[in-house]
């Protein structure tokens, strides 16, 4: 495959636009589905696989690894965080379809999506499936009603953004 990230943007487009389609809470009719992939899905593939990556530069004593998925992961919570903090804290604006604590961006989208980028960098054979669950994540959100589909689509580019350039800037030499 030539670039393994060129299945990336159809998926994650697909998510987009079946959001935007159906951008209301249980559209599809799988709110309970879409709430486990969000929660409990969200922190499996996190914990299993941030865990994994680590402990595989551990044992390899690869800094350069662990350097690469600690900088691209933090960079996104960080630009997650201050962007959250700006668009509710500070004006109140953006919220969740609840009218809860603001939805902008989703986070864990854009988590997933970087997630997905770290894993098609090192597993590039695995890139449909790494994208899929991305795209799976940000579609669940809508799904479950914890964001607007504009929030989700916020989630795909600020992951993007920070994959573009920390992800891109950081990257390791490939695995022997």
């Amino acid at each position: 495959m030539k670039s393994p990230h060129l299945v990336a943007g159809p998926l994650l487009g697909l998510a987009a636009i079946i959001g935007f389609a159906f951008d209301h809470k249980n559209a599809l009719g799988v709110e309970s589905l879409a709430k486990v992939i969000g929660r409990e899905g969200n922190t499996t593939a996190l914990v299993i696989v941030l865990g994994y990556l680590l402990t595989q530069a551990w044992r390899n004593k690869d800094k350069a690894l662990a350097l690469w998925v600690v900088a691209v992961m933090l960079g996104e919570t960080v630009l997650f965080g201050l962007i959250k903090t700006i668009t509710w804290h500070g004006f109140h604006v953006l919220a969740r379809p609840s009218g809860g604590d603001g939805g902008f961006p989703s986070g864990h989208t854009a988590a997933h999506v970087c997630l997905a980028y770290i894993l098609t960098e090192r597993y590039p054979k695995l890139a449909p499936l790494w994208w899929f669950w991305a795209a799976l994540m940000a579609w669940s959100r809508v799904e479950s009603g914890a964001h607007f589909a504009y929030q989700t689509l916020a989630g795909i580019l600020l992951g993007g953004l920070v994959c573009l350039t920390l992800g891109t800037r950081l990257k390791p030499p490939p695995e022997a």
